[in-house]
């Protein structure tokens, strides 16, 4: 149910509310992806993806989405899940034999091909949506999962790894890795400023953001995050980052001329807090606790560029924030175990 809070002010040029157009939240348990109407608050369909989705990205035009199934412990997965955005209907799977654990997808440029990050095989399996068929893959092996972003003109991909390690950058006409880091993460998240000068890195291990120069991978600054850094992400005019902290249950916004914090948010809602008070002893270390949390584990910037969805873990809570203001607009009911968020302006037709 959409919970409106008042229009806000404070906020250059004012806030928008009930914004048209569509989320989509991949529940991997249920092995599903919900459309949420941002404008009316409520979900408009459901729709079946392959098992253990993870991922979701959306095409540049807003029309498409893929998921990426991941799978289970008992079973790995190996495809992509295709979706029609305004009709909230799966058009079919993409087999991506012989490569399995799909994780990260994005989209390239033009929208008829995407690439994709793939646990023991490749680096970054290749696909053309349109004929749905898997292309020749590009870079190194990889044994674990990875995070990645591409740059706007689709030339270069960004690999991170959530288990630890250096950056490493790939020229996508050739396969060649063109560059690695020097900064080791544990990199739960990557965004790409808008101009494609700066890499953002969530490192989940130190509780630190780097931001790395683009056309080396080094270092620009390191800054102090949250509990448990999770996601990452800039405004459209790339003027503001944000970073959810998944422990320390808030998210932050820096400046990216000054680096300088300039707003912290508290994602813990005033019903969570009075029933993590009622707990006592055992109870505070179980898993009753846990369904009164909000922990804060993806996030994804609003077309205005004044606010941003974010998305709980546990309480299945997406809340959109005003990034000036620090305070919540309205909220919707999404997964509360979810896999990845994203939005698309377009709505039902």
């Amino acid at each position: 149910m959409l919970v409106m809070l008042g229009l806000l002010v404070g906020s250059p040029g004012g806030l928008r509310t009930g914004l048209a157009g569509t989320l989509m939240v991949v529940d991997p348990a249920a092995e599903q992806v919900s459309f949420i109407d941002t404008e009316q608050g409520t979900i408009r369909s459901r729709a079946a993806t392959g098992k253990g989705p993870r991922d979701i990205a959306i095409s540049p035009d807003g029309t498409l989405a893929l998921v990426s199934n991941y799978g289970g412990r008992d079973a790995q997965g190996g495809s992509l899940s295709l979706f029609d955005v305004a009709a909230g209907r799966r058009l079919g799977n993409i087999d991506l034999a012989p490569h399995r654990r799909p994780f990260a997808i994005r989209w390239l440029p033009g929208g008829q091909q995407a690439v994709v990050t793939v646990q023991g095989s490749h680096m970054l399996a290749r696909v053309d949506v349109a004929r749905r068929e898997l292309l020749p893959a590009l870079g190194s092996g990889a044994d674990s999962e990875r995070q990645l972003a591409l740059s706007s003109d689709g030339r270069y991909a960004f690999i991170g790894d959530p288990a630890g390690g250096p950056l490493t950058k790939i020229d996508l006409s050739s396969g060649v890795e063109t560059g690695v880091s020097k900064e080791t993460a544990e990199a739960q998240s990557l965004s790409l400023s808008p101009d494609g000068a700066s890499l953002w890195v969530a490192d989940r291990g130190a509780d630190l953001v780097h931001v790395l120069q683009s056309d080396d991978l080094s270092t620009i600054v390191s800054l102090v995050a949250g509990n448990m850094p999770m996601g990452v992400a800039l405004t459209p005019n790339g003027r503001y980052a944000m970073i959810s902290n998944a422990l320390s249950a808030d998210v932050m916004i820096f400046n990216t001329d000054s680096y300088e914090q300039a707003k912290l948010i508290s994602t813990r809602t005033g019903a969570a807090e009075d029933a993590l008070e009622a707990k006592t002893g055992e109870e505070l270390f179980t898993g009753t606790r846990l369904g009164h949390i909000s922990i804060p584990v993806g996030l994804v910037p609003a077309e205005d560029g004044l606010s941003v969805y974010v998305m709980n873990n546990f309480s299945g809570e997406i809340v959109q924030y005003d990034i000036f203001a620090g305070v919540p607009i309205r909220s919707f009911q999404g997964s509360r175990a979810p896999g990845g968020m994203a939005y698309s302006p377009l709505g039902a037709p």
